[in-house]
């Protein structure tokens, strides 16, 4: 991947004024700094009524939170913004993108920073603070997440507003939330033809400060609601984990093309901020479910597959972590599975201040090895499989390939398993043709529109899209299984902390 150049006398710009302060230092909202930014405010009574009016809430917050001793509160709500997101995972926005003075931003910041914890108990609090322009968007974004909201509470938070434009189009760095193996990027994307409604994924590069590729694994599209945004502004954030063995770099340089353009914005980020809030415990211990046995290595929740398992293991069912006073963390994201190595992240951060934690699943998604697929293109026949589940659903020639759809059925053992995770075939691997000549086989139609999907009827069905070269082959073909869905029920309980 190589990188953005930049075109001679277009540079990176910085639009947030700056004070004499090293806003990578320390902690950059002070009393002192506060009590600056209050007084600049009396000056505006538009802002100071605003500010009065937040305060007020902040007070009724505090005696709401004061009066209730659940300690599931914020779970429930977790679930019910959740149980939203799932069922309207459309994209949306509210806040309005203006060019704003200096005491405005000010307010913004302090006000997110200090007073996000309130967003899910007040509903007017938090309509007040989706309103303060440029930062609303974020806030309403990050509540899905735990551990982010969490974050933002203890103004674990660090100020970036730099920008790139070109040709009409702006790049915006807005903020960035970050620990050593993971960070959250905020960014405003502007210009012709960008809308919520259309921009379903706007392409972006990462790379650390010598330039080289970020070896992370990285989402974005956070995107959920019915659009209002109006045409020509995207509000989202670039969610970054990297790699096991590798940390986040103090200095990430993120591109993302907006029309025809490259843009490129260089990011410091302050290691400083969350260098005193990680613990790891090297746990040692051997779990064995149905015989086969996980090693987990760390609190970071890293596991290592035994190489003499005889059963293809992919992930865990139900995968949690539960605190010592009964609350529930489940993992929504990970990278790689138990054939090899496997982590799974969590939303619990330092702030939690948890006095024991526990490891808990209901059982294992694997299945057997050696398992084959065998098919006839020609005659768009599935010839063989692993069991009566699998279907070939389609072969189309393509003048660029030859497309393969394959349907599964699928049941779902328990609450908590995932059935639209497994990749049946390996990525960027191999198929053979009766004359034993190897060809590769792609994830994905020759369009690049279709990859996996679930259709939820009394039956669900899983469809795994694939293509192939197209070529004169020596019928039939036989695909090696990577994974396939099959799984056994057994709870485990391994005390961490």
């Amino acid at each position: 991947m190589s990188e953005s150049p930049k075109k001679a006398g277009e540079d990176v710009r910085e639009d947030w004024p700056k004070d004499g302060r090293d806003e990578s230092k320390g902690d950059s909202h002070s009393m002192t700094e506060r009590d600056h930014f209050n007084e600049e405010l009396q000056h505006d009574p538009d802002m100071a009524q605003l500010l009065n009016s937040l305060e007020q809430d902040r007070s009724q917050a505090d005696r709401e939170m004061a009066l209730s001793l659940e300690a599931d509160i914020a779970d429930r709500l977790e679930f019910a913004l959740r149980d939203g997101h799932r069922k309207g995972r459309r994209r949306s926005v509210t806040a309005r993108r203006t060019r704003i003075g200096f005491q405005m931003v000010a307010l913004a910041i302090c006000l997110m920073l200090t007073l996000t914890a309130f967003v899910r108990i007040s509903p007017a609090f938090a309509a007040i603070v989706k309103e303060i322009p440029g930062f609303g968007r974020f806030v309403e974004l990050v509540s899905y997440d735990r551990s982010l909201m969490n974050a933002l509470n203890h103004e674990y938070f660090q100020l970036v507003n730099q920008s790139d434009e070109r040709n009409g189009y702006t790049f915006t760095v807005n903020g960035v939330i970050a620990d050593s193996q993971r960070v959250v990027v905020l960014y405003t994307a502007e210009g012709p033809g960008i809308t919520e409604e259309n921009t379903t994924f706007l392409p972006y590069k990462l790379k650390d400060g010598s330039g080289a590729d970020l070896q992370a694994m990285s989402m974005s599209s956070h995107f959920f609601r019915e659009a209002t945004q109006k045409e020509g502004i995207v509000q989202d954030y670039l969610d970054i984990r990297m790699q096991p063995g590798e940390t986040i770099p103090r200095e990430l340089d993120v591109m993302m093309k907006l029309g025809e353009e490259w843009l490129e914005v260089q990011v410091a980020i302050n290691h400083e901020k969350f260098a005193e809030l990680e613990e790891t415990f090297d746990l040692n211990q051997t779990i064995e479910i149905a015989g086969q046995k996980i090693t987990p290595l760390q609190v970071t929740v890293d596991f290592e597959g035994d190489p003499a398992n005889q059963k293809r293991l992919v992930d865990f069912i139900d995968l949690r972590l539960v605190d010592d006073r009964g609350r529930s963390y489940a993992t929504q994201s990970g990278m790689g599975d138990l054939e090899g190595s496997l982590r799974r992240h969590f939303q619990i951060g330092a702030f939690e201040k948890v006095k024991s934690l526990t490891l808990t699943a209901r059982g294992l998604m694997m299945n057997d090895r050696d398992l084959k697929v065998v098919i006839d293109t020609d005659q768009k026949l599935l010839i063989s499989a692993p069991d009566e589940r699998l279907s070939l659903g389609e072969a189309n020639m393509r003048k660029d390939g030859i497309d393969l759809r394959f349907d599964m059925r699928l049941n779902t053992p328990i609450e908590g398993a995932s059935y639209g995770g497994y990749r049946l075939f390996q990525y960027g691997g191999t198929f053979r043709d009766a004359s034993g000549k190897a060809y590769p086989i792609e994830y994905g139609d020759t369009l690049g529109q279709n990859y996996v999907s679930i259709r939820i009827s009394e039956e669900e069905t899983g469809h795994y899209y694939f293509h192939i070269p197209n070529e004169d082959y020596a019928q039939p073909l036989t695909l090696d299984v990577d994974q396939y869905y099959g799984y056994v029920l057994q709870d485990l309980s391994v005390l961490i902390k």
